[in-house]
């Protein structure tokens, strides 16, 4: 599964409703998930950012509708029992092998 990506309610620190977005699998607890998010933005992101940002280079084929980047920044808690997971896809070998390179830099 942790290659996989899914549909799932994500909460926003900004808006107190969050929005359903696509999110990279990593691991689960008893309690939660713990993810990425994926974004569609990078162009508008500071230089900080955009070096916590893998791109997800075959994102046609494992499902997604638009290019999209992993978000490294930080992990998040979904909890499961309120979080409603959607399959997409998976991870080409090559995207995830690269999200491991760069996790193993930082």
């Amino acid at each position: 599964m942790a290659q996989d990506l899914y549909w799932a309610y994500v909460g926003l620190t900004d808006i107190v409703d969050g929005k359903t977005r696509p999110v990279l699998y990593i691991r689960q607890t008893k309690k939660d998930y713990i993810v990425f998010r994926l974004s569609s933005q990078y162009d508008n992101k500071s230089d900080f950012i955009k070096r916590k940002y893998i791109e997800i280079i075959d994102w046609e084929s494992v499902g997604l509708s638009k290019k999209s980047w992993i978000d490294t920044v930080q992990t998040y808690q979904l909890p499961i029992d309120k979080t409603k997971l959607t399959y997409i896809g998976k991870l080409s070998k090559n995207d995830y092998e690269r999200l491991i390179n760069h996790l193993k830099e930082q």
